[in-house]
């Protein structure tokens, strides 16, 4: 059975005119990192608006000229996807995503095993130099539910809801709001 882990952290940017920047870099550094390329990418800017993914192919220049020109920005994912795929929130091998709506957070999100490893702390260090994190966990999801963090509740294809208590967490920290 696929498994996906998943790092979630809530969180603000240390530098609203330079977080869109270094979550891009942060991104593309990652799959350099990793000798992926992401495949998809959704956005929410003053010029882009999510009416759902697009490919890297045709989006990734005007996604690069919104940040380059400062526009105002609401989130930036990244998905590594199948060349087939049905649903982009449950078919995914790797998601990388920001959201600085109303409660901002950040998630990484990667299929278990896709990689040799889920180096979480270096990823939570890297996204230190650029977001404030009030939370973190990391979690063990099936991979045909996908985890709603603000609701705290699992979400599945069929529309039902799941109880939190069926993740398996595997690292927690709630952290003091002081330059963290």
């Amino acid at each position: 059975m696929r498994e996906m882990v998943s790092l979630f952290a809530l969180c603000e940017p240390v530098c609203a005119a330079t977080v869109w920047v270094s979550w891009y870099r942060f991104c593309m550094d990652w799959e350099r990192r990793y000798g992926v390329s992401f495949t998809h990418l959704g956005v929410a800017s003053d010029s882009l608006h999510p009416e759902g993914i697009r490919t890297r192919r045709r989006y990734l220049s005007k996604v690069e000229a919104a940040i380059a020109q400062n526009e105002g920005m609401e989130s930036l994912e990244f998905y590594l996807l199948p060349e087939k795929f049905c649903q982009a929130v449950f078919d995914f091998w790797v998601y990388l995503g920001l959201s600085l709506r109303r409660q901002g957070y950040c998630e990484i999100t990667v299929e278990k095993g896709f990689l040799t490893e889920f180096p979480y702390q270096d990823w939570l260090r890297g996204l230190r130099d650029f977001l404030c994190l009030t939370k973190a966990e990391v979690n063990l999801l099936p991979f045909d539910q996908t985890f709603n963090y603000n609701m705290n509740r699992i979400l599945s294809p069929s529309g039902g809801e799941k109880d939190y208590g069926l993740i398996q967490q595997l690292y927690a920290e709630e952290l003091q709001n002081l330059g963290e």
